[in-house]
């Protein structure tokens, strides 16, 4: 098992229970003890969990994924009003790559409305959903589809876009942090968005309020490497203005 496998499988074991200790882990995983430790040392370098006396809790804001069902809950409203707003940064002609998502999912209903587009996605349902709504070039990276989100992921899908360039990227995220940057919460995702960045000209975040002020295991990229945020108005005014502490742009709609 490699280590960001394993540090992900002791985030996983912590959302279930609320403490656990150095020796459960080391026998739930098959490692040693100092092996364990070494792990818990990062994980709370990254603040994703809090060491306590022989053991590790996790920290509240920690954002695990949310199947996508769940997801599509969620603010509705909002993604439809940052959706407006991405898609009208869109010209004809361009190359389009949308990450998979939900708030990406209203993109590329929007997207609709124009014409000569190329659109590349990681995002099965989003593919289908233009394959039958658009005249677009349709584009899908393929490899393994995660079950519960749509989601394409792995090796395959990372070399698939490394070999493409993009005039603009949309890339959604469940963890936006100020002070940390973009995170996510599994590390195939992370990877593969981290490589949508360096493919794109322009790289859109679009996120709504939710997300903001969290954090997950797994560093994508800092705000610097973002062109634009995207974000609804019912974001915090504080989380608004760490933000723009930073330098990067950010849209409110």
């Amino acid at each position: 098992m490699f280590q960001v496998e394993r540090q992900e499988k002791i985030v996983r074991i912590l959302e279930e229970k609320p403490r656990v200790t150095v020796e459960e882990l080391a026998k739930l995983l098959n490692v040693t003890a100092m092996t364990i430790r070494r792990d818990l040392k990062y994980l709370e370098s990254v603040q994703v969990i809090s060491r306590t006396f022989g053991g590790a809790v996790l920290k509240s804001k920690l954002t695990l994924e949310l199947p996508r069902q769940e997801k599509a809950m969620h603010n509705q409203q909002e993604k439809e009003r940052i959706a407006l707003a991405a898609a009208a940064l869109v010209r004809e002609g361009q190359t389009v790559l949308l990450d998979a998502g939900t708030t990406t999912m209203e993109i590329a209903k929007q997207l609709t409305r124009l014409k000569n587009l190329t659109v590349i996605t990681n995002d099965v349902l989003i593919a289908a959903h233009l394959v039958v709504s658009s005249n677009f070039e349709i584009y899908c990276t393929g490899d393994r589809v995660q079950n519960r989100t749509g989601s394409c992921m792995g090796s395959r899908a990372i070399q698939f876009l490394k070999q493409i360039y993009a005039d603009i990227a949309f890339i959604g995220a469940s963890s936006i942090d100020a002070a940390l940057g973009v995170s996510g919460p599994t590390f195939e995702k992370a990877e593969l968005k981290k490589e949508m960045i360096l493919s794109a000209e322009q790289v859109i975040l679009v996120a709504d309020n939710s997300k903001f002020n969290r954090r997950s295991i797994n560093k994508i990229c800092s705000l610097k490497d973002i062109s634009l945020i995207i974000c609804d108005k019912g974001l915090d005014a504080q989380v608004a203005d760490s933000l723009r502490e930073t330098d990067v742009k950010l849209q409110l709609v």
